[in-house]
């Protein structure tokens, strides 16, 4: 798979320069499409095959601009850039555009996959409040399956982590700082210096991807098991989205729904790289019977309420979504 992948605009170049959707002689739109990921790397594998599905479809009544990665825009202004239409489709985790949409990391809770969230309605749901809120069109939920983990260097005993100084992201800050860790948020490209100088004592991240970033090599332990699921979404600005003809949205939702089928790869790849990391050398501590039920016990409710804490009205609509019955 070609991992570099730009396409260029044929038919109204102007147009889709200025970040406007392009309804070409053919009938075809063209998307302006950024990501907040490094093309290459674990976390985008199922979106560059999406992308080059569409390429690859000479009936496809889409075509794709890729701008680029996080090179070409810092990924915390993606979702503003999305919702104001200065590009037309982004991959973006809701982790990154909090700002715009509070408790939207909330979707990393889901007790629900992809499909069942569709198949009950739930999905329409969540698409709404993002129509709603950040006048984006909800696409696609991908790396479901992709859990989270726990990383160290120094070993426990238990679901406490006694003072072991964390690097964190928003998505599992409460959860360290609950089990007695300190909490250090620091940009990823720094995480690799912070582990070699010792100034961090572990990191959470899934379980895919650690390789990508060289952590491995400063890493000697992984806590199983994994909590929470990854979700980085496929958002189309909902000017754009309007403005497409019901066959292109068709085209596009059921695109979107192959790609989430594309979550069952997941399975698989989490065995290999759960056996690289055994190569590497990463020692497995796994909490079982009352020690496991508590640690995801807890790993579930602070984070829910600290999103509450955060904002009540966004977090009881979509734990209605994503938790109940």
């Amino acid at each position: 798979m070609n991992r570099n992948i730009h396409w260029t605009t044929t038919i109204g170049a102007a147009l889709v320069s200025l970040g406007l959707v392009t309804q070409a002689a053919a009938d075809t739109a063209t998307l302006r499409t950024v990501s907040a990921f490094n093309s290459g790397t674990a976390i985008p594998h199922t979106f560059e095959m999406f992308l080059e599905e569409i390429q690859n479809d000479p009936d496809a009544p889409i075509e794709i601009n890729f701008i680029g990665g996080p090179e070409t825009m810092p990924p915390f202004q993606i979702g503003n850039a999305v919702s104001n239409g200065v590009v037309d489709m982004a991959f973006v985790t809701s982790a990154f555009y909090t700002s715009s949409l509070p408790a939207a990391h909330a979707l990393n809770l889901t007790r629900y996959s992809p499909e069942e969230l569709r198949e009950t309605g739930r999905f329409e749901q969540l698409q709404e409040m993002w129509r709603e809120q950040m006048n984006v069109h909800y696409l696609a939920y991908t790396n479901y399956g992709n859990r989270y983990h726990l990383y160290l260097n120094e070993p426990i005993s238990g679901p406490e982590l006694n003072g072991l100084r964390m690097r964190i992201t928003p998505v599992y800050r409460a959860f360290v700082e609950a089990m007695g860790g300190e909490a250090a948020q620091t940009p990823p490209g720094e995480v690799y210096t912070a582990l070699e100088r010792g100034t961090v004592d572990g990191y959470g991240w899934p379980v895919q991807g650690i390789f990508d970033l060289g952590w491995q090599e400063h890493t000697r332990y992984r806590v199983d098991p994994g909590f929470y699921h990854v979700e980085v979404g496929v958002l189309v600005n909902q000017n754009t989205w309007d403005n497409l003809t019901d066959e292109q949205r068709d085209y596009l939702t059921d695109k979107a729904i192959w790609l989430e089928e594309l979550n069952g790869l997941n399975e698989e790849i989490n065995i290999e790289e759960e056996r690289r990391q055994a190569e590497a050398g990463i020692e497995v501590i796994e909490f079982e019977g009352e020690d496991r039920e508590r640690f995801l016990e807890t790993a579930y409710e602070v984070q829910w309420e600290r999103l509450a804490q955060e904002h009540a009205e966004n977090t009881e609509r979509l734990r209605e979504i994503l938790d109940s019955e």
